[in-house]
């Protein structure tokens, strides 16, 4: 691809497949922060310099156990926050499984840029206090989560997220036993990121979760990332998925009596 530069090959391993029998949404972020570091190196600019402060990431094809992948990164606008894209391929297939916007500060990128050929950003509404948010995360950032500049990694923020998940969803009757049971799962499609403040080794954090939108198989969470010691915003995600049938890989109508359950959430306000 014209102005795409491969920075990122690797299989996907057996730690890293999660209870929907596919690549944890977490890791595909730890390649591309990766990818992102080899791509500002390459490009004469201080990787240690740059945070992200949004990522917009639409997943399309699965990658599974023992798959194995490429990462392609161009810049996408450049500028004093520039953005960079990230293509992830089967490398086997050279399906596009998953694509990445990533949007950068305390770095300049001058260009030449590469135009956009993926999915535009939709505008989606998020819930504000009147929603029913849901506590769905307590925990503290750990020494051997950091990245190599000293703060919390990008899959750090998401495998919390994904707990987070967890608990929305088990109040709604999609419990760990629920999808055990009835073999399902919860795919992802799109993540909106927006990052706020960085985060250390030792800082408490905290998240609130809520419903915001609801379809036949599919469904939308908000989730609120704060500091539990000053209350500060850290990170937002709107993740968009559908409940996926775990033997026929499809997406499956999420069952009446659940729906119920997450109507009178997404109706609490």
């Amino acid at each position: 691809m014209n102005g795409y530069i491969e920075t990122f090959r690797g299989d996907v391993a057996t730690w890293e497949v999660d209870a929907t029998e596919h690549f944890t949404v977490a890791y595909y972020y730890e390649k591309f922060e990766a990818a992102t570091w080899r791509y500002l190196h390459e490009a004469g600019v201080d990787p240690a310099a740059a945070r992200t402060i949004a990522a917009l990431t639409h997943y399309k094809a699965e990658l599974r156990n023992r798959d194995i992948y490429r990462v392609e990164t161009a810049l996408i606008d450049g500028g004093d926050t520039p953005t960079i894209a990230h293509k992830l391929f089967n490398d086997e297939t050279g399906a596009l499984c998953t694509a990445m916007q990533q949007t950068l500060a305390g770095v300049s990128l001058p260009g030449p840029a590469v135009a956009w050929d993926g999915d535009a950003r939709e505008d989606r509404s998020i819930p504000g206090d009147e929603a029913k948010w849901v506590p769905s995360l307590r925990n503290m950032a750990r020494p051997e989560e950091a990245d190599w500049v000293g703060n919390l990694s990008l899959p750090g923020y998401i495998h919390r997220f994904s707990t987070a998940n967890s608990f929305i969803m088990a109040d709604f009757g999609m419990t760990p036993d629920y999808m055990t049971k009835s073999r399902v799962g919860l795919s992802t499609f799109e993540f909106q990121l927006i990052f706020h403040e960085q985060v250390k080794p030792g800082d408490m954090i905290d998240i609130e979760s809520c419903i915001a939108q609801l379809g036949g198989s599919s469904v939308r969470f908000c989730h609120r990332m704060r500091n539990a010691a000053t209350g500060a915003d850290i990170a937002s995600l709107s993740q968009f998925g559908v409940q996926l049938d775990l033997d026929a890989r499809r997406p499956s109508r999420i069952a009446d009596d659940l729906r119920e359950r997450a109507e009178a959430l997404l109706n609490a306000s």
